[in-house]
């Protein structure tokens, strides 16, 4: 069985990035590259962020692989005291570079951080963001390992990270210094991998192990070679397992169960969680940056 993959709707091209934005003192500007376990759906040019709207485009909650809300919603919406707006660059199926794993996502890391770079590293215009006031939010991976475990092979982890920390630096030469990257969840125990060879899933279980453990050591040496950097890894597993280990809590009758209303079963379809996981870790998010971001 191969995963569920879902194309995103087209979407009509808004205008509204022809003027700047007023925006209240003490807004924070939240900068999510990733894939579809952050994707609100947001396109470039559109709507800008707002307090009306403070995802921009499309409208809250925005286009979700979780049935309502996800993580970037909620942290953006629900769980903080001030003003925060979000730009989304995140795309379902995103790798880190279709060149080193190939995907059938428009747009991968490299392309998410190159409209960055065109929209609002050096066009201010766009959003008054500055390096205090701004946090970049990085949950890229899950198909960098997923994409070659479906071709039952291992993930060239060190190729990956170091384009990864290439578009990190990309990133901090535009003005970016405050980083929380997040780690590869547990999704070898998605509902899509129920009936897979326990051959494979070791495979895929070592290259998520790898990745997450590479990815802290990497983040210390990049810290070290860059000056003013706040970051941290935010460890996104705790956050599954608690959800998996008691579903019923959560109002899931098992830890497998499947429910595109993303609230009675603890996955949205067998490839994505739902709005229980996604709420723990938005707050789990928030926990880990109060008193540096939140």
């Amino acid at each position: 069985m191969q995963p569920l993959r879902r194309a995103l709707l087209p979407l009509a091209v808004a205008s509204s990035f022809a003027s700047p934005i007023t925006v209240q003192a003490g807004t924070k500007y939240l900068m999510v590259f990733g894939d579809s376990y952050s994707t609100t759906g947001s396109w470039f040019p559109g709507d800008k962020p707002s307090t009306s709207n403070p995802i921009g485009n499309p409208s809250m909650p925005g286009q979700t692989t979780s049935g309502g809300l996800n993580w970037v919603g909620q942290v953006t919406s629900q769980l903080n005291n001030s003003l925060i707006l979000t730009y989304d660059f995140a795309v379902t199926g995103a790798t880190t570079d279709k060149e080193l794993v190939d995907t059938y996502a428009s747009d991968c890391f490299d392309d998410q951080v190159e409209t960055f770079h065109s929209n609002l590293a050096s066009k201010p215009y766009y959003a008054p963001w500055t390096p205090k006031n701004t946090l970049a939010a990085v949950w890229i991976g899950i198909n960098d390992v997923g994409e070659n475990f479906w071709d039952r092979k291992p993930a060239p982890i060190d190729t990956i990270l170091d384009r990864y920390f290439e578009l990190l630096q990309i990133l901090y030469d535009d003005g970016v210094r405050n980083f929380v990257l997040l780690t590869i969840p547990p999704f070898d125990e998605a509902p899509v991998m129920i009936g897979q060879s326990e051959k494979d899933l070791k495979q895929l279980r070592s290259d998520i192990d790898t990745y997450n453990s590479d990815i802290a050591q990497r983040l210390a040496a990049f810290k070290r070679a860059n000056r003013g950097i706040t970051s941290q890894v935010f460890d996104t597993a705790p956050y599954f397992e608690v959800a998996m280990n008691n579903p019923e809590a959560y109002g899931a009758p098992d830890a497998t169960c499947i429910n595109s209303d993303g609230v009675s079963c603890l996955w949205h379809d067998n490839y994505h969680p739902g709005l229980a996981i996604h709420e723990l870790v938005a707050q789990g998010f928030v926990d880990a940056l109060t008193g540096s971001f939140f």
